[in-house]
Protein backbone atom coordinates (compact mmCIF):
# COMPACT_ATOMS: atom_id res chain seq x y z
CA UNK A 1 0.00 0.00 0.00
CA UNK A 2 1.43 3.47 -0.89
CA UNK A 3 1.89 5.46 2.36
CA UNK A 4 0.71 9.04 2.27
CA UNK A 5 3.88 10.88 3.03
CA UNK A 6 7.66 9.62 2.19
CA UNK A 7 9.92 11.87 4.87
CA UNK A 8 13.33 12.02 3.56
CA UNK A 9 16.35 12.98 5.95
CA UNK A 10 19.75 13.18 5.06
CA UNK A 11 22.08 13.59 7.76
CA UNK A 12 25.81 13.16 8.86
CA UNK A 13 27.64 13.24 12.06
CA UNK A 14 24.48 14.48 14.04
CA UNK A 15 24.10 12.56 17.01
CA UNK A 16 23.58 15.40 18.82
CA UNK A 17 20.06 16.43 17.61
CA UNK A 18 19.51 13.08 15.47
CA UNK A 19 17.38 11.73 18.24
CA UNK A 20 15.25 14.79 18.68
CA UNK A 21 14.73 14.89 14.97
CA UNK A 22 13.77 11.36 14.52
CA UNK A 23 11.49 10.94 17.79
CA UNK A 24 9.30 13.89 16.34
CA UNK A 25 8.91 12.12 13.06
CA UNK A 26 8.46 8.70 13.90
CA UNK A 27 5.64 9.74 16.68
CA UNK A 28 3.68 11.57 13.74
CA UNK A 29 0.12 11.44 14.33
CA UNK A 30 -0.23 10.94 10.40
CA UNK A 31 1.19 6.77 10.88
CA UNK A 32 0.69 6.25 7.54
CA UNK A 33 4.02 7.31 6.15
CA UNK A 34 7.90 5.83 5.38
CA UNK A 35 10.95 7.46 7.02
CA UNK A 36 13.96 7.21 4.35
CA UNK A 37 17.20 8.09 6.41
CA UNK A 38 20.17 8.57 3.70
CA UNK A 39 23.30 9.12 5.93
CA UNK A 40 26.53 9.08 4.35
CA UNK A 41 28.76 7.12 6.72
CA UNK A 42 28.40 9.24 9.78
CA UNK A 43 31.10 8.25 12.27
CA UNK A 44 29.86 9.91 15.36
CA UNK A 45 27.28 7.56 15.94
CA UNK A 46 24.81 8.76 14.01
CA UNK A 47 24.55 5.91 11.75
CA UNK A 48 24.07 3.41 14.56
CA UNK A 49 21.48 5.24 15.65
CA UNK A 50 19.63 5.16 12.98
CA UNK A 51 19.89 1.21 11.97
CA UNK A 52 18.93 0.68 15.39
CA UNK A 53 15.79 2.46 14.30
CA UNK A 54 15.51 0.87 11.42
CA UNK A 55 15.20 -2.69 13.44
CA UNK A 56 12.70 -0.94 15.56
CA UNK A 57 10.20 0.62 13.54
CA UNK A 58 9.06 -1.12 10.22
CA UNK A 59 8.84 2.62 8.54
CA UNK A 60 12.01 3.49 8.30
CA UNK A 61 14.30 2.92 5.99
CA UNK A 62 18.00 3.57 6.00
CA UNK A 63 20.30 4.14 3.10
CA UNK A 64 23.85 4.83 3.56
CA UNK A 65 25.15 7.36 0.75
CA UNK A 66 28.84 6.80 -0.87
CA UNK A 67 29.13 10.36 -1.70
CA UNK A 68 29.01 13.51 1.30
CA UNK A 69 26.48 15.68 -1.11
CA UNK A 70 23.27 16.75 0.26
CA UNK A 71 21.95 16.92 -2.86
CA UNK A 72 22.85 13.51 -4.13
CA UNK A 73 21.76 12.20 -0.33
CA UNK A 74 18.37 13.66 -1.60
CA UNK A 75 18.45 12.51 -4.95
CA UNK A 76 18.69 9.21 -3.25
CA UNK A 77 16.00 9.48 -1.05
CA UNK A 78 13.69 10.87 -3.39
CA UNK A 79 14.31 7.79 -5.95
CA UNK A 80 13.41 5.50 -2.78
CA UNK A 81 10.32 6.80 -1.94
CA UNK A 82 7.26 5.91 -2.39
CA UNK A 83 4.51 7.80 -1.43
CA UNK A 84 1.92 10.26 -2.28
CA UNK A 85 3.80 12.94 -0.99
CA UNK A 86 7.49 14.18 -0.11
CA UNK A 87 8.16 15.73 3.07
CA UNK A 88 11.60 16.90 4.39
CA UNK A 89 13.41 17.23 7.70
CA UNK A 90 17.30 18.07 8.43
CA UNK A 91 18.92 15.86 10.75
CA UNK A 92 19.12 19.17 13.41
CA UNK A 93 16.15 20.39 13.16
CA UNK A 94 12.33 18.77 14.31
CA UNK A 95 8.29 18.85 13.59
CA UNK A 96 5.12 19.67 15.05
CA UNK A 97 3.80 16.24 15.95
CA UNK A 98 0.33 17.22 13.89
CA UNK A 99 2.67 18.18 10.70
CA UNK A 100 2.04 15.88 8.34
CA UNK A 101 -1.53 15.26 9.09
CA UNK A 102 -2.05 18.81 8.87
CA UNK A 103 -0.17 19.38 5.95
CA UNK A 104 -1.82 16.18 3.78
CA UNK A 105 -4.96 17.19 4.82
CA UNK A 106 -4.29 20.62 2.99
CA UNK A 107 -2.61 19.62 0.39
CA UNK A 108 -5.70 16.64 -0.21
CA UNK A 109 -8.38 19.95 -0.23
CA UNK A 110 -6.51 22.07 -2.12
CA UNK A 111 -4.73 19.15 -5.05
CA UNK A 112 -1.74 21.34 -5.34
CA UNK A 113 1.44 20.04 -6.36
CA UNK A 114 3.47 22.00 -3.62
CA UNK A 115 2.02 23.17 0.05
CA UNK A 116 4.06 25.25 2.24
CA UNK A 117 4.00 26.03 5.97
CA UNK A 118 5.58 28.61 7.92
CA UNK A 119 8.83 27.86 10.31
CA UNK A 120 9.56 28.63 14.14
CA UNK A 121 13.51 29.21 14.23
CA UNK A 122 15.04 28.10 17.34
CA UNK A 123 18.22 28.13 19.46
CA UNK A 124 19.54 26.38 21.71
CA UNK A 125 18.86 23.09 23.72
CA UNK A 126 16.48 20.92 25.80
CA UNK A 127 14.08 23.66 27.83
CA UNK A 128 16.52 26.30 27.37
CA UNK A 129 15.02 27.25 23.67
CA UNK A 130 14.64 30.28 22.23
CA UNK A 131 11.82 30.61 19.45
CA UNK A 132 10.91 33.04 16.80
CA UNK A 133 8.35 33.16 14.34
CA UNK A 134 9.21 32.90 10.68
CA UNK A 135 7.09 33.78 7.94
CA UNK A 136 7.77 31.69 4.57
CA UNK A 137 6.01 34.42 2.72
CA UNK A 138 6.92 37.89 3.13
CA UNK A 139 3.13 38.77 1.76
CA UNK A 140 0.47 38.35 3.69
CA UNK A 141 -2.03 38.31 0.77
CA UNK A 142 0.07 34.77 -0.81
CA UNK A 143 -1.37 33.26 2.25
CA UNK A 144 -4.57 30.89 2.45
CA UNK A 145 -5.71 31.04 -1.40
CA UNK A 146 -5.33 28.43 -3.87
CA UNK A 147 -2.70 29.25 -7.14
CA UNK A 148 -3.16 28.09 -10.07
CA UNK A 149 -0.55 29.34 -12.33
CA UNK A 150 -2.56 28.29 -15.49
CA UNK A 151 -5.36 31.28 -14.76
CA UNK A 152 -3.11 33.68 -13.13
CA UNK A 153 -0.79 33.64 -17.01
CA UNK A 154 -4.23 35.66 -18.14
CA UNK A 155 -5.59 37.21 -14.81
CA UNK A 156 -2.30 38.23 -12.64
CA UNK A 157 0.88 37.37 -14.45
CA UNK A 158 3.14 39.62 -11.56
CA UNK A 159 1.50 37.45 -8.76
CA UNK A 160 3.36 34.41 -10.66
CA UNK A 161 6.66 36.15 -9.83
CA UNK A 162 5.79 36.95 -6.85
CA UNK A 163 5.96 33.22 -5.91
CA UNK A 164 9.30 33.36 -5.96
CA UNK A 165 10.26 36.53 -5.68
CA UNK A 166 8.30 37.10 -2.39
CA UNK A 167 8.98 33.89 -0.82
CA UNK A 168 11.45 32.01 1.59
CA UNK A 169 13.73 29.62 -0.86
CA UNK A 170 13.65 26.31 1.77
CA UNK A 171 12.03 23.39 1.42
CA UNK A 172 12.17 21.60 4.22
CA UNK A 173 8.42 23.21 5.80
CA UNK A 174 6.48 21.85 2.72
CA UNK A 175 4.57 18.86 0.92
CA UNK A 176 5.64 18.02 -2.79
CA UNK A 177 3.64 16.04 -4.95
CA UNK A 178 5.80 12.90 -5.73
CA UNK A 179 4.62 11.83 -9.00
CA UNK A 180 4.52 15.55 -10.35
CA UNK A 181 8.62 15.53 -9.03
CA UNK A 182 9.05 12.29 -11.26
CA UNK A 183 6.96 13.64 -13.56
CA UNK A 184 9.65 16.43 -14.55
CA UNK A 185 12.37 14.51 -12.74
CA UNK A 186 12.94 16.72 -10.55
CA UNK A 187 16.22 16.59 -8.74
CA UNK A 188 18.91 18.39 -6.33
CA UNK A 189 21.55 19.79 -7.68
CA UNK A 190 24.97 17.35 -6.54
CA UNK A 191 27.70 18.99 -5.34
CA UNK A 192 29.94 17.98 -2.93
CA UNK A 193 29.01 19.10 0.68
CA UNK A 194 26.12 20.83 1.77
CA UNK A 195 25.78 23.76 1.07
CA UNK A 196 22.76 25.73 -0.62
CA UNK A 197 21.97 23.02 -3.28
CA UNK A 198 18.56 23.36 -1.99
CA UNK A 199 17.69 26.59 -3.62
CA UNK A 200 18.03 24.54 -6.79
CA UNK A 201 15.29 22.15 -5.79
CA UNK A 202 13.15 25.11 -4.37
CA UNK A 203 13.47 26.81 -7.50
CA UNK A 204 12.27 24.24 -9.98
CA UNK A 205 9.63 23.32 -7.90
CA UNK A 206 7.96 26.70 -7.62
CA UNK A 207 8.68 27.41 -11.53
CA UNK A 208 7.10 23.79 -12.70
CA UNK A 209 4.33 23.64 -10.37
CA UNK A 210 1.13 24.15 -11.53
CA UNK A 211 -0.69 24.73 -8.22
CA UNK A 212 1.22 25.77 -5.28
CA UNK A 213 -0.39 26.95 -1.65
CA UNK A 214 0.80 28.65 1.37
CA UNK A 215 -0.11 28.12 5.14
CA UNK A 216 0.23 30.70 7.56
CA UNK A 217 0.94 28.07 10.55
CA UNK A 218 4.21 27.35 11.87
CA UNK A 219 4.94 23.43 11.86
CA UNK A 220 8.78 23.41 11.07
CA UNK A 221 11.22 23.83 13.88
CA UNK A 222 14.59 25.13 12.29
CA UNK A 223 17.74 25.25 13.84
CA UNK A 224 19.78 28.25 13.98
CA UNK A 225 23.29 27.31 16.18
CA UNK A 226 24.31 24.61 14.24
CA UNK A 227 26.76 26.93 12.06
CA UNK A 228 29.16 25.13 9.73
CA UNK A 229 32.39 26.02 8.58
CA UNK A 230 31.49 26.59 4.97
CA UNK A 231 31.80 30.47 5.68
CA UNK A 232 35.28 30.12 6.65
CA UNK A 233 36.40 28.04 3.96
CA UNK A 234 37.74 29.03 0.42
CA UNK A 235 36.09 25.52 -0.80
CA UNK A 236 32.97 26.72 -0.11
CA UNK A 237 32.37 30.47 -1.33
CA UNK A 238 31.70 29.64 -4.92
CA UNK A 239 28.92 26.79 -3.94
CA UNK A 240 26.25 29.39 -4.31
CA UNK A 241 27.62 30.53 -7.88
CA UNK A 242 27.65 26.91 -8.78
CA UNK A 243 23.97 27.01 -7.89
CA UNK A 244 22.67 29.54 -9.96
CA UNK A 245 24.38 28.33 -12.74
CA UNK A 246 22.67 24.78 -12.19
CA UNK A 247 19.30 27.08 -12.06
CA UNK A 248 20.26 28.95 -14.90
CA UNK A 249 21.08 25.55 -16.94
CA UNK A 250 17.50 24.30 -15.57
CA UNK A 251 15.47 27.33 -17.50
CA UNK A 252 17.32 26.72 -20.58
CA UNK A 253 15.64 23.84 -20.89
CA UNK A 254 11.75 25.39 -20.86
CA UNK A 255 12.08 28.60 -22.82
CA UNK A 256 8.66 29.41 -22.16
CA UNK A 257 9.49 29.71 -18.59
CA UNK A 258 12.61 31.35 -19.21
CA UNK A 259 10.64 34.46 -20.90
CA UNK A 260 8.47 34.38 -17.41
CA UNK A 261 11.22 34.06 -14.76
CA UNK A 262 15.14 35.07 -16.38
CA UNK A 263 14.93 38.25 -14.42
CA UNK A 264 13.29 37.21 -11.31
CA UNK A 265 16.33 34.31 -11.55
CA UNK A 266 18.65 37.07 -11.87
CA UNK A 267 17.30 38.86 -8.80
CA UNK A 268 17.58 36.34 -6.61
CA UNK A 269 20.59 35.47 -7.47
CA UNK A 270 21.71 38.78 -6.75
CA UNK A 271 19.83 38.69 -3.42
CA UNK A 272 21.81 35.55 -2.87
CA UNK A 273 25.38 36.75 -3.90
CA UNK A 274 24.97 39.55 -1.42
CA UNK A 275 23.64 37.05 1.45
CA UNK A 276 27.18 34.82 0.97
CA UNK A 277 28.92 38.27 0.78
CA UNK A 278 28.17 38.95 3.99
CA UNK A 279 28.26 35.66 5.79
CA UNK A 280 31.93 34.84 3.91
CA UNK A 281 35.34 35.38 5.83
CA UNK A 282 36.58 38.95 4.89
CA UNK A 283 39.77 37.58 3.18
CA UNK A 284 37.66 35.95 0.33
CA UNK A 285 35.47 39.07 -0.14
CA UNK A 286 37.14 40.65 -2.65
CA UNK A 287 37.80 37.72 -4.93
CA UNK A 288 34.01 37.25 -4.21
CA UNK A 289 32.92 40.47 -5.39
CA UNK A 290 35.24 39.42 -8.77
CA UNK A 291 33.19 37.03 -9.13
CA UNK A 292 30.14 38.75 -8.82
CA UNK A 293 30.87 41.03 -11.12
CA UNK A 294 31.83 38.76 -13.82
CA UNK A 295 28.48 36.94 -12.89
CA UNK A 296 26.43 40.12 -13.43
CA UNK A 297 28.04 41.40 -16.87
CA UNK A 298 27.13 38.42 -18.78
CA UNK A 299 23.68 38.24 -17.02
CA UNK A 300 23.73 41.94 -18.61
CA UNK A 301 24.93 41.13 -21.46
CA UNK A 302 22.30 38.18 -21.75
CA UNK A 303 19.76 40.78 -21.46
CA UNK A 304 18.81 38.96 -18.29
CA UNK A 305 18.52 42.11 -16.10
CA UNK A 306 15.26 44.04 -14.82
CA UNK A 307 16.14 46.88 -12.70
CA UNK A 308 12.37 47.01 -11.62
CA UNK A 309 12.99 44.39 -9.71
CA UNK A 310 15.59 45.98 -7.74
CA UNK A 311 15.49 48.39 -4.58
CA UNK A 312 16.94 51.39 -5.10
CA UNK A 313 20.15 50.86 -2.83
CA UNK A 314 20.55 47.44 -4.54
CA UNK A 315 20.91 49.28 -8.09
CA UNK A 316 23.39 51.43 -6.39
CA UNK A 317 25.35 48.60 -4.76
CA UNK A 318 25.13 46.79 -7.92
CA UNK A 319 26.44 49.45 -10.04
CA UNK A 320 29.78 50.38 -7.77
CA UNK A 321 30.63 46.65 -8.01
CA UNK A 322 29.84 46.42 -11.48
CA UNK A 323 32.15 49.45 -12.28
CA UNK A 324 35.51 49.40 -9.74
CA UNK A 325 34.89 46.54 -7.64
CA UNK A 326 37.83 47.00 -5.86
CA UNK A 327 36.92 50.26 -4.98
CA UNK A 328 33.57 48.94 -3.41
CA UNK A 329 35.80 46.97 -1.51
CA UNK A 330 37.80 49.28 0.18
CA UNK A 331 34.71 51.88 0.63
CA UNK A 332 33.02 48.87 2.00
CA UNK A 333 34.94 46.36 3.78
CA UNK A 334 37.83 49.14 4.78
CA UNK A 335 36.35 52.13 5.69
CA UNK A 336 34.76 52.81 9.42
CA UNK A 337 31.34 51.72 10.04
CA UNK A 338 29.05 54.03 11.84
CA UNK A 339 26.46 55.02 8.90
CA UNK A 340 23.94 52.49 10.79
CA UNK A 341 24.19 54.38 14.11
CA UNK A 342 23.57 57.09 12.37
CA UNK A 343 20.00 55.98 10.64
CA UNK A 344 18.90 54.55 13.91
CA UNK A 345 19.43 57.92 15.86
CA UNK A 346 18.02 60.22 13.03
CA UNK A 347 14.76 61.86 14.82
CA UNK A 348 12.57 59.61 11.99
CA UNK A 349 13.62 56.63 13.32
CA UNK A 350 13.34 56.56 17.08
CA UNK A 351 9.69 58.35 16.76
CA UNK A 352 8.84 55.54 14.28
CA UNK A 353 10.24 52.73 16.63
CA UNK A 354 8.92 54.11 19.60
CA UNK A 355 5.82 54.14 17.40
CA UNK A 356 5.73 50.17 16.46
CA UNK A 357 6.72 49.27 20.30
CA UNK A 358 3.46 51.18 21.21
CA UNK A 359 1.27 47.96 20.90
CA UNK A 360 -0.51 47.22 23.98
CA UNK A 361 -3.15 49.84 25.39
CA UNK A 362 -1.54 51.27 28.41
CA UNK A 363 1.77 51.93 25.59
CA UNK A 364 -0.92 53.68 23.25
CA UNK A 365 -1.89 56.06 25.87
CA UNK A 366 1.57 57.30 26.96
CA UNK A 367 2.37 57.41 23.23
CA UNK A 368 1.97 61.37 22.44
CA UNK A 369 4.09 62.26 25.62
CA UNK A 370 6.91 59.48 24.87
CA UNK A 371 6.64 61.38 20.95
CA UNK A 372 7.37 64.59 22.51
CA UNK A 373 10.14 63.55 25.10
CA UNK A 374 12.09 62.21 22.23
CA UNK A 375 11.99 65.15 20.09
CA UNK A 376 12.47 67.63 22.79
CA UNK A 377 15.97 65.24 24.01
CA UNK A 378 16.75 65.01 20.23
CA UNK A 379 16.61 68.55 19.91
CA UNK A 380 18.92 69.25 23.04
CA UNK A 381 21.16 66.31 21.56
CA UNK A 382 21.78 68.42 18.22
CA UNK A 383 21.73 71.71 19.97
CA UNK A 384 24.77 70.35 22.20
CA UNK A 385 26.38 68.40 19.08
CA UNK A 386 26.29 71.55 17.46
CA UNK A 387 28.68 73.70 20.14
CA UNK A 388 30.70 71.07 20.21
CA UNK A 389 31.28 70.77 16.49
CA UNK A 390 31.85 74.77 16.21
CA UNK A 391 34.52 74.06 19.01
CA UNK A 392 36.07 71.07 17.81
CA UNK A 393 35.46 70.56 13.85
CA UNK A 394 37.15 67.16 13.44
CA UNK A 395 34.62 65.90 15.83
CA UNK A 396 31.70 66.01 13.29
CA UNK A 397 30.83 63.37 11.97
CA UNK A 398 31.60 61.82 8.07
CA UNK A 399 28.79 62.06 5.33
CA UNK A 400 26.84 58.74 5.51
CA UNK A 401 28.58 57.35 1.82
CA UNK A 402 31.86 57.73 3.89
CA UNK A 403 31.20 54.88 6.40
CA UNK A 404 31.75 51.13 5.42
CA UNK A 405 28.29 50.12 6.43
CA UNK A 406 26.70 52.67 4.10
CA UNK A 407 24.40 50.28 2.11
CA UNK A 408 23.43 48.48 4.79
CA UNK A 409 22.29 52.03 6.57
CA UNK A 410 20.27 52.76 2.93
CA UNK A 411 18.45 49.28 4.00
CA UNK A 412 17.35 50.73 7.88
CA UNK A 413 15.89 53.63 6.02
CA UNK A 414 13.56 51.90 4.30
CA UNK A 415 12.35 49.91 7.67
CA UNK A 416 8.63 50.80 8.89
CA UNK A 417 10.11 52.36 11.89
CA UNK A 418 11.68 55.68 9.41
CA UNK A 419 8.93 55.32 7.24
CA UNK A 420 6.32 56.44 9.88
CA UNK A 421 8.90 58.32 11.50
CA UNK A 422 9.46 60.51 8.35
CA UNK A 423 5.41 60.44 7.71
CA UNK A 424 4.65 62.34 11.20
CA UNK A 425 7.66 65.01 11.19
CA UNK A 426 6.10 66.22 7.82
CA UNK A 427 2.83 66.17 8.80
CA UNK A 428 2.18 66.02 12.43
CA UNK A 429 -1.82 67.02 12.19
CA UNK A 430 -2.63 64.50 9.49
CA UNK A 431 -0.13 61.69 10.59
CA UNK A 432 -2.98 59.33 12.09
CA UNK A 433 -4.92 59.06 9.16
CA UNK A 434 -1.73 58.49 6.82
CA UNK A 435 -1.03 55.05 8.59
CA UNK A 436 -2.84 52.89 6.72
CA UNK A 437 -1.22 53.62 3.51
CA UNK A 438 2.16 53.68 4.78
CA UNK A 439 1.95 50.60 6.02
CA UNK A 440 0.12 49.10 2.53
CA UNK A 441 2.99 51.00 1.16
CA UNK A 442 5.59 49.07 3.02
CA UNK A 443 4.20 46.13 2.58
CA UNK A 444 3.95 46.23 -1.54
CA UNK A 445 7.57 47.64 -1.31
CA UNK A 446 8.88 44.33 0.85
Amino acid sequence: MQPKVSIVIPSLNSIKYIDECLQSVINQTLKDIEIICVDANSTDGTLEYLKDLEKKDRRVKVIVSDKKSYGYQMNLGINAANGEYLGIVESDDYIKLNMYERLYKVAKEQECEVLKCDIENFWGSGDNKVFKYAPISYRDDLYGRLFDKKLLEKTDPNLIISLIKDTWPMNQPGLYRLDFINKFNIRFNETPGASYQDTGFWFAMQILARKIYFLNEAHYYYRQDNENSSCNSKAKVYCICDEYDFMHAFLDKYPKEKSIYKYVLSYIEFRGYCWNLDRISDEFKFEFLLRLQKDFKKIIDNCELDRSYFAEWQLQMLDRILENPEQYYIDTYQKPLGAINRVQNQLSYKLGSQILKAKSPTKMLKLPFTLISIIKEHKFEQRVLSILYKQNPSLKPLPLESYGDYYEALKYKEHLSYKLGQALIKNPITFIFKIPTIYKNFKKAK
